[in-house]
């Protein structure tokens, strides 16, 4: 009776923790519209000053941004979805979806409660011809110019100034960019205990993307270096080479349609003196990224300053072999990083970091606050190197040595 008893808590307590986590994944349906109201009155805001009557939506990304996280890729290689929106300046929204996808979206995904309207055609267009889109556009146009994320015949191409409405964050997005930071900090570490020498990249790569998988994590890119390729390359896609001593994790994740990014290394034994060096300068560069990502400041300023940061480290070309990092959000980055840029962050701007010295890589997701930048990604009980800037102490993510 007791064992019965016993097996009855542990299971009970398996099931409450599941459901806890479901419980945190999720924001609530009011936080939700109030993340969808705001970004509809933005575009609303944008089709007047455009002076376009509707808006189509057909990129994956911008498709998640606008429905609060719906989720349209079917085909992982298409930059469009499996459904569109459209909505114009009276206010009438509608999806845009054949006759496989729509009634999903509608009633699983919640487009119906949130007040859009099906445009329904039937499956053998699965894709959405250009023609017979077009033809829909046309009819729900009031008229008038349209704009479109992804290039259509017949609309005005406005992507890349959607990213500017994009931003700031709401606060239901920056809850999610919390939970799935933690997340995929928590995961990234899990990997780097459990690899071990004689697994290849592409093992390793395997057990990164069921470990994201299986929370419902998206993995978009998916780096992965061991030993000597760690000192060749530094993009390093998976190959059959097997794990001696040494090796890089690096992960874009997403979830809701945002994506964060974030590295890290692990190493089998004692560290070499070079690779503590290394490591140490990257952290300081990172660091100073991170110190100098503050409201009003420029993406070409904050650059400057890495610059001069490999420069203090005894690295003054290591920035040239490799992009620094930028904003991101709903793309792996949203705006990259460079000299002269005049992309300016603001409150509830998101960036990514990744320094790299040859070897050696930081990288973290972060969220820009009132207060200045705050890290989403780290790592439980990961070995952190305390680095300061302008009086200001950081923690950066150092090699496991295992």
């Amino acid at each position: 009776m007791k064992s019965a008893l016993l097996l009855l808590m542990v299971v009970s307590g398996i099931l409450l923790a599941d459901t806890c986590k479901s419980v945190l994944v999720a924001i609530t349906p009011e936080e939700r519209k109030a993340e969808i109201a705001e970004k509809e009155a933005r575009v609303q805001k944008f089709l007047a000053e455009r002076n376009l009557s509707a808006l189509l939506i057909l990129g994956k990304n911008n498709f998640a941004w606008i429905t609060g996280g719906c989720d349209s890729e079917i085909v992982i290689t298409d930059s469009a979805g499996c459904a569109g929106i459209m909505i114009r300046k009276d206010g009438q929204k509608y999806l845009i979806a054949n006759n496989i996808e729509g009634q999903r979206f509608m009633m699983e995904q919640g487009l119906g409660e949130l007040g859009y309207k099906w445009v329904r055609f039937e499956w053998p267009r699965e894709r959405m011809d250009p023609a017979t889109l077009s033809k829909i556009v046309r009819r729900l146009s009031l008229g008038g110019p349209v704009g479109s994320d992804l290039p259509l015949s017949g609309t005005v191409p406005v992507g890349e100034e959607l990213k500017k409405i994009r931003v700031p964050l709401t606060q239901a997005e920056i809850k999610k960019y919390r939970w799935l930071g933690a997340q995929c900090g928590r995961i990234i570490g899990q990997i780097c205990r459990d690899i071990k020498p004689g697994m290849s990249e592409m093992d390793i790569a395997a057990l990164a993307d069921w470990y994201f998988r299986r929370e419902g994590i998206k993995v978009t890119v998916l780096l992965i270096g061991t030993d000597g390729r760690m000192w060749q390359y530094r993009h390093l896609p998976p190959t059959n080479k097997k794990l001696e001593k040494y090796a890089l994790v690096n992960i874009c994740a997403e979830k809701w349609g945002l994506i964060v990014a974030l590295s890290r290394l692990v190493h089998f034994g004692p560290l070499s003196e070079e690779l503590k060096k290394k490591i140490k300068a990257c952290a300081y560069v990172d660091a100073t990224y991170i110190d100098a990502s503050r409201p009003g400041a420029t993406l070409g300023e904050i650059f400057q300053k890495g610059m001069r940061a490999y420069a203090e480290v005894g690295f003054p070309q290591e920035w040239r072999n490799h992009h620094q990092g930028g904003t991101i959000g709903y793309d792996g980055r949203d705006q990259f990083a460079f000299p002269g840029s005049p992309v300016k962050l603001m409150v509830g701007s998101a960036c990514a970091w990744n320094p790299t010295i040859k070897g050696v890589k930081v990288e973290d997701t972060i969220i820009i606050g009132e207060k200045g930048p705050e890290i989403i990604t780290a790592t439980p009980d990961w070995p952190m190197i305390e680095v300061k800037v302008n009086g200001r102490t950081y923690l950066r993510p150092d090699i496991l040595v295992r």
